[in-house]
Order: C-alpha cells, then structure tokens, then sequence
C-alpha cells in the first residue's frame, strides 16, 4: 500500500479547534527552529522591540503552546515573522524559546535567509543572495549561496560584539571560585573554562553541564550586570558557555551554551561564536580576517567564522563578525489546540 491509497479518512480538525498555526521546521547544526508562518494572533507595535514586548504581554499563552510540550521540546526555538521597522531590512523576526524571547540566535538566523529566497520573500541572485534580517538585537545580514534556484550555505554577519569584563572571579556553588569573561554575541554570555569545574565534553554527561552552566549564570548574574550602551533592554547575562582549552590560535573551538532554563544548544552556536571571535581578538589571539572553526563540545556541530572589521558601540572596541553554516529544512506542520484542551502545555522540571 502506498501512501496515495491509505484507507484513512478524517474530518476537518480545523473546525473543531480555536487555534490552528502553520510553521515550517528547519535545523541548523542540529538545533531546532520552527517558524510560524501562518494562524498565528498578530503581534502588533510600532517598534520591533515593542513588538516583542507585545508578544510576551498579550499572546505569551499561545506562544507557549507552540513550544512547549506537547507540541514542542526543552530545544525547541521559534522564530515569529513580523513586519520590520528599518526600512532596509527584507523581513523581521522575534526569537523565542520556553520561558521567554531572546534578542538573538544566530542558528535561526542562518536558517531564515535560506528560508527567505525558498518562500519567496527576497528574490534569488546568483552566486550570493543577501538578505537583512531585523532582529531584536539590530539589523544583520546573511548572504546565502544561490545557484539555478537553489539554495545553500548562509554567511551571517553580526551587529557589533564586544567584551564587557574579562577575568571576573566568582563563587560557584560546591566548586569555589572561578573565572568568566562576560562578552556581548548578539546577547550576554558568561565564558569559562570547563577544566575549572573538572569536568571535559568527552566524559562529562549533558546533565552535568546544564547543572554546572546554570550555577554558573546565577552565580555571575549576582555579581555582574552587564550594560549596552545601545541596548539596555539586553543588559543581563542569557546563559553560560563552557569551553575546553579553547583560547589557543590555530585551534577549533570546542564550547557548549546552556540558556534560560536548561535549555542545552545543539548547533556550534552562532551568537556564542560571534561572541567567541570578540574575546578571542580583546586576548590577541585572532587576527581580522582570520578564519576560526567552533564545534559543539557534544553533538560535534561546527560553524566557521571570522572577524570582519573592528568597529566602536559608543567608546567601547567591538568588532563586526561573520559565521557561516548550513540550514536544512525538516517539514512543514500545522498545530492545532482545540478549545476544551485542558492541558494545552507542559513545562516540567
């Protein structure tokens, strides 16, 4: 029997249910997106920002339903497209996970300038297309491989990345004190050494590094606030990456990111790289230009990057990035909630 012959019938869901959203699922290194291109309440505001606030006032409810389970995953990544502010941009996006929305992901990213030329939003040109994506953290670019209509690697360059404090020393729960630099990708992360802890990605199991990664943020939260001069809204620490003997030149790398609430990234992390080439050239360990490779310390998902130019973000040093990688779609679906859904999501810990 083929799937043409199946002899299963059902009727009309959509007319059962208050609520029925059409998303396209994508991967980029392993990590999931799913975006939301129909069905979804519109997320009204004059400003992308205030949209997003829009977003977790007004529709946090629906939001969550399309990420968590049932429908969703502890990694599960949505990416909600909204008209742009920034009359250059070709499209804008809101990023949202479990407990809230983020300001960046550089993995989606990578995903929706190859998602752009597929549906239609911004025409194909050979050999590269580009496409100028809003996001809450500011205006980037991807630059995708376009040949005879097809689609391929994505290049995304960054907002301005910077370090914001180098060598802090916390108090980390049962392991004493240790060291973190604190640097801005596209949001804030905490870096630090995973050998301070004991533990290596070869033989430390996930669970341990989510546990290890989440007291690490809670420990530096507490004593570092960090500040963008252009972004207040984005002024605290999203999550902790752990990297293995990593701040080397001509070496890959190997890093894991766990953000709000142990959610443990799958991809070689865009933004987190980003944020990588700004600490790696504040040390003098990369040169513009120069490329690096990062890779996921647990699924072996890389990315390549390199520093495009230096910049200033008002008096501090930044510099521009550029991370490449590959996007691959996974399907489309359509989600319904029915209305005497009495259990419409679940967030367990």
């Amino acid at each position: 029997m083929n799937s043409e012959q199946h002899p299963y019938h059902c009727n009309d869901i959509s007319k059962q249910t208050g609520m029925v959203v059409k998303t396209v699922g994508m991967h980029t290194g392993g990590g999931p997106l799913r975006i939301v291109i129909s069905g979804f309440p519109k997320i009204v505001g004059k400003t992308l920002l205030d949209k997003r606030q829009y977003l977790l006032d007004h529709l946090d409810y629906q939001r969550r339903i399309l990420l968590l389970e049932p429908r969703g995953h502890d990694a599960m990544y949505a990416a909600f497209l909204v008209e742009p502010d920034l009359p250059e941009a070709d499209m804008a996006v809101l990023f949202s996970y479990g407990e809230t929305c983020s300001y960046m992901c550089g993995y989606a990213t990578i995903a929706l300038g190859r998602f752009a030329i597929d549906y239609g939003l911004v025409k194909g040109v050979s050999p590269e297309t580009v496409v100028k994506i809003q996001c809450p953290c500011g205006l980037v670019a991807t630059k995708v491989q376009y040949d005879d209509g097809k689609t391929g690697a994505t290049r995304l360059q960054s907002v301005p990345c910077f370090v914001f404090a180098t060598a802090v020393k916390v108090n980390v729960e049962k392991y004493n004190e240790v060291q973190c630099d604190i640097v801005f990708g596209g949001t804030f992360y905490a870096y630090a050494d995973i050998s301070q802890f004991g533990l290596n990605f070869g033989t430390a199991s996930v669970k341990d590094i989510i546990a290890v990664s989440m007291t690490t943020t809670k420990a530096v939260s507490s004593l570092v606030k960090p500040y963008h001069p252009e972004l207040t809204e984005a002024s605290y620490i999203s999550g902790t990456i752990l990297y293995e003997n990593s701040l080397m030149e001509n070496t890959p790398v190997k890093f894991m990111l766990v953000y709000g609430d142990r959610h443990a990234e799958r991809s070689g992390c865009g933004s987190g790289s980003c944020g990588f080439l700004a600490l790696l050239h504040h040390k003098g360990l990369i040169r513009v230009d120069e490329l690096k490779t990062f890779v996921n310390g647990k699924t072996q998902s890389q990315l390549t990057g390199r520093i495009v130019k230096t910049v200033t973000v008002k008096e501090l040093p930044a510099v521009i990035t550029e991370v490449s990688g590959r996007a691959f779609y996974t399907g489309e679906c359509t989600y319904y909630c029915e209305d005497d859904d009495t259990l419409p999501f679940l967030q367990l810990k």
